[in-house]
């Protein structure tokens, strides 16, 4: 009778146990990938690229020639756009999270709202996360939300991954009061060919 109570009970306690294991792999995982993504877009806000290219893709950086040319290229784009134009930086939520043979893949938002020359720009893009050590440490790129073009920069994204459509929404700017926003010259009337007569 025991032994038949251990034999049903020993399979469900191992189910159980390798439940238990994934639920808290994937919580540790998404620990990683809080703290990692935090860590590159405070880099980001405070223009720390050093900090900023800790946590970028490896692969991102070498198709644009290393470290330095990353960070001279980054940098001098990024200049262009003042930071106080920067309204809003933060990670969203954590999309995915994928074990594949060799190492963790994730797909997290990146919610952004940029204020600048007129118009209110508001957008969400998603990252690509790879971490090589069970997920502790986590580097990101954005993928254009464009698979083709991520596979460019990391052929082998799990194929269980979904990339959604970017979101992105452009809007003018109010106008503060008792100020008047220049208006564009009206467009031309179209011609017909023909001339009325005056009465």
């Amino acid at each position: 009778m025991a032994k038949r109570l251990l034999i049903l009970i020993l399979p469900a306690f191992l189910l159980f146990t390798l439940i238990c294991q994934a639920q808290f792999d994937t919580a540790f995982a998404k620990a990683g990938i809080h703290r990692c993504a935090d860590s590159l877009i405070y880099g980001f806000k405070t223009r720390n690229w050093n900090l900023f290219t800790r946590y970028t893709n490896p692969a991102l950086i070498g198709t644009l020639g290393g470290k330095d040319e990353f960070i001279r290229y980054i940098s001098q784009t990024f200049t262009k756009v003042p930071d106080t134009a920067w309204k809003l930086y933060k990670q969203g939520k954590i999309l995915q999270v994928i074990k594949t043979t060799n190492e963790l893949q994730s797909l997290i938002e990146l919610n952004s709202i940029i204020e600048w020359q007129g118009y209110r720009i508001t957008n969400t893009a998603y990252m690509l996360g790879q971490s090589w050590d069970g997920g502790m440490f986590w580097t990101f790129f954005d993928t254009q939300s464009d698979l083709s073009a991520a596979r460019n920069i990391k052929p082998d994204i799990s194929k269980a991954i979904i990339i959604p459509p970017k979101k992105e929404k452009i809007e003018p700017m109010a106008v503060p009061s008792g100020t008047k926003r220049k208006q564009p010259p009206p467009p031309a009337k179209p011609t017909t060919g023909s001339k009325r007569k005056n009465r």
